[in-house]
């Protein structure tokens, strides 16, 4: 018995520490505060128009579409397939050298 506790602190302590950066949990924030003011619009919509569920679905799915948009492009940017290029970290066309500026298609080496 007593040798299984040592070896499950063991294990604990050489797990790694979660991730705790803070634009991960504003990510999560206004995924969740987009999914519920989409709602709440879809929610007046079905008040004004009479068709219950309706905006009410519209609004959530579109909130939560939105929402997972925003946090993957700050959680991991590299998943989406348009934004930033993945080698120079900036947009794509953008030689991360230029200043912002696009290539210049025949410009000299």
């Amino acid at each position: 018995m007593r040798g299984d506790q040592i070896t499950s602190r063991r294990s604990l302590k050489s797990m790694p520490p979660p991730i705790q950066n803070p634009r991960h949990i504003g990510a999560g924030l206004t995924l969740a505060v987009v999914v519920g003011l989409f709602a709440y619009g879809g929610n007046w919509l079905d008040e004004r128009t009479g068709l219950r569920p309706l905006f009410l679905l519209i609004g959530v799915a579109l909130g939560f579409v939105g929402g997972m948009i925003h946090l993957v492009h700050v959680v991991a940017p590299e998943m989406l397939p348009f934004g930033r290029d993945r080698r120079s970290g900036g947009p794509r066309g953008e030689d991360p050298g230029s200043g912002g500026k696009p290539p210049h298609v025949g410009a000299p080496d």
